[in-house]
């Protein structure tokens, strides 16, 4: 909508608002809302509470503003030092409206996830390649930037390197991790005891695995738990018995699972240690990883292995039997 909106006022009409690509995009957006509705009703009757409720009062500001904003500003600060003087690019100019609508979510959604600031980060960089394009730039004159001698597209490759900074990172898992639960497992079963689906994820594709909790991860019990507390510690008593329920709630169908589908493997999150000491010293799970045993563990994940389990091709050798009887012979 930003940019549809730069394109009204530029040519001071709303014709451009009703395009047809417009259409097409509401279009979908409303196909999209109505499929979810109809094939996953649970989705709104259930779930969407819950997300309004626990998921999103959970927010962060200054890791946002660190980790984004920082860059996010300087690239805007290079979109105005390279602007021509009396001239309006206006595909610099669309590109710039859409990086600055992407920080609305970025900060509403208060999540920090790459994949947030993304949009943001990209359509600001695409202005800066719309600009160094033009040709003949009259750069914009300032006194502050009379120290600067570097050619601008050395200043635009500095800032691509510097917007994707944050992105340098990945979640991937150490092979020695991957390594050690192939050779142990085939196709296993896996839970988490974490908050983040990152524990799990691309984990558990990694080793071929299958999720098998409906939640598969902890956060609405670990966000339950946290606003409780916030909550409590505001002097809120009945909200924080209310998420103190939701907390409680989810536990117990979490052990619940697990008592049914003894999942092969568990990924136990090792640094989220105001969630697990939940489970383990209020919720029983000591008890019930105390029928599994620790694979491997690396700095942040430990993983579990169940007692029992054998890996398919891999039978336990065979005890040797009596041949007291013709038909024990013969077993």
């Amino acid at each position: 909508m930003a940019p549809a909106l730069v394109v009204a006022v530029r040519r001071r009409s709303l014709k451009s608002i009703f395009a047809l690509e417009h259409w097409v995009i509401g279009g979908i957006c409303v196909v999209y809302l109505s499929t979810v509705t109809l094939i996953h009703p649970e989705f709104m009757r259930d779930i969407y509470p819950l997300l309004a409720d626990v998921y999103a009062k959970i927010g962060i500001f200054w890791p946002i503003v660190i980790g984004y904003g920082f860059s996010w500003c300087f690239l805007v600060f290079l979109i105005w030092w390279l602007w021509p003087a009396r001239r309006f690019p206006e595909l610099a100019a669309v590109a710039l409206a859409a990086s600055i609508a992407g920080m609305f979510p970025l900060f509403y959604q208060a999540k920090g996830w790459s994949y947030h600031a993304y949009p943001a980060i990209f359509c600001a960089v695409a202005a800066i390649f719309c600009l160094l394009a033009l040709p003949r730039i009259v750069q914009q004159p300032s006194k502050l930037l009379t120290f600067v001698t570097a050619p601008s597209r050395a200043w635009a490759l500095a800032a691509v390197a510097i917007a994707f900074l944050p992105y340098w990172s990945t979640q991937k898992p150490g092979p020695a991790l991957v390594a050690a639960i192939r050779a142990a497992t085939d196709r296993p079963t896996v839970a988490l005891v974490s908050s983040d689906i990152s524990s799990g994820h691309p984990l558990n594709r990694m080793i071929d695995g299958q999720f098998v909790s409906t939640h598969v991860s902890d956060w609405l019990g670990a966000f339950a738990l946290s606003l409780s507390r916030h909550a409590a510690l505001s002097g809120d008593t009945a909200e924080a018995t209310r998420y103190q329920a939701i907390m409680a709630r989810y536990v117990e169908s979490k052990r619940e699972e697990f008592a049914r589908l003894r999942p092969d493997i568990v990924v136990f999150k090792k640094n989220n240690t105001m969630w697990t000491s939940q489970l383990m010293g209020r919720f029983g799970f000591d008890a019930i990883l105390a029928h599994y045993r620790i694979l491997i563990e690396d700095e942040t994940e430990r993983i579990y292995l169940r007692d029992d389990y054998v890996r398919p091709g891999h039978r336990p050798p065979e005890q040797p039997i009596s041949a007291s009887s013709p038909v024990a012979a013969s077993d």
